[in-house]
């Protein structure tokens, strides 16, 4: 057994190193806060990042499709007035032609009419056949420019489906990443309020010498009135239909309820595992 002596001086160390651990415990205290503070700020900024580049996306998808139909369209316009154009030379240039041809034939029908009526016949002749050639190659001639603009029609709206294919299959692959991410970190988040509730636990247990086991949120809403039930439902919708989250502030000045009665009915819903909270948010299960 221990002589007085030797209890005495125990004591003195025990109590003399008493402020050094209750100095120990309070740093640890800060520096778990201070961990779960950062963390709930990075669950913040990732949120942030990840609607602000999902909206960035929408507007550069949708700006790529209008600018993509705006220069089809316009490329499109271009070409039919090009045709037309091409078209309306041709039929001038094949009138001139035929114009010319028919005054040069009539001048020399004119000219050797009375001398030369069989060789009038014979150019007669050789005029319609050459009319005939004539008009059947500026008709092959502009088949040829129709078929050639049609391809050409077609290839550009081929490359432009491809391109607009490639660009979604890109945004789908970026949302899948950022929700993998999203889902690490609520994972990472839970992991460590588990600990947080085990670490609680066990300095409880070693402040008042009794093990402390932390309960899960009881279940069930008992004893709530009509009105209370009614804005639970309420609350709940509401959460749903907004599937971004929405903080407790948000929620106070849409119902119009006090900060008190808003507590309620989310840790009410929590209770329920209908809702859950990350960082200021709170999201419908």
């Amino acid at each position: 057994m221990p002589t007085r002596e030797e209890m005495r001086s125990l004591g003195e160390e025990i109590i003399g190193t008493y402020a050094d651990r209750m100095a120990t415990i309070g740093e640890l205290r800060e520096t778990v806060k201070l961990d779960l503070l950062e963390s709930r700020r990075h669950l913040q900024e990732l949120r942030d990042s990840r609607i602000a580049t999902g909206k960035e996306i929408r507007a550069d998808l949708a700006k790529s499709a209008a600018e993509g139909k705006a220069a089809v369209k316009a490329q499109l316009e271009e070409l039919d007035r090009t045709h037309a154009a091409m078209s309306q030379e041709l039929k001038a240039d094949l009138a001139k032609s035929a114009a010319e041809g028919k005054a040069a034939v009539s001048t020399q029908l004119k000219e050797l009419d009375a001398a030369h009526n069989a060789m009038s016949r014979e150019m007669r002749a050789d005029l319609a056949k050459d009319a005939a050639n004539r008009k059947h190659e500026v008709g092959n001639m502009i088949n040829g420019f129709g078929q050639a603009l049609a391809i050409m029609g077609k290839e550009m709206r081929a490359d432009l489906a491809k391109g607009l294919a490639d660009r979604q299959r890109e945004v789908g692959d970026m949302l899948r990443s950022f929700s993998a991410k999203l889902k690490k970190i609520r994972s990472e988040l839970a992991g460590g309020r588990d600990e947080w509730h085990k670490l609680t636990a066990t300095m409880q247990s070693k402040r008042g010498g009794v093990a402390v086991a932390v309960k899960p949120p009881a279940k069930g809403a008992v004893g709530i009135t009509p009105k209370a039930a009614t804005l639970r439902n309420q609350v709940f919708q509401y959460l749903a239909n907004n599937p971004d989250g929405t903080k407790l502030v948000e929620l106070e000045k849409e119902f119009g309820v006090t900060r008190i009665e808003m507590v309620r009915v989310v840790k009410s819903l929590m209770g329920e595992n209908k809702i859950k909270k990350l960082a200021f948010y709170y999201f419908a299960i």
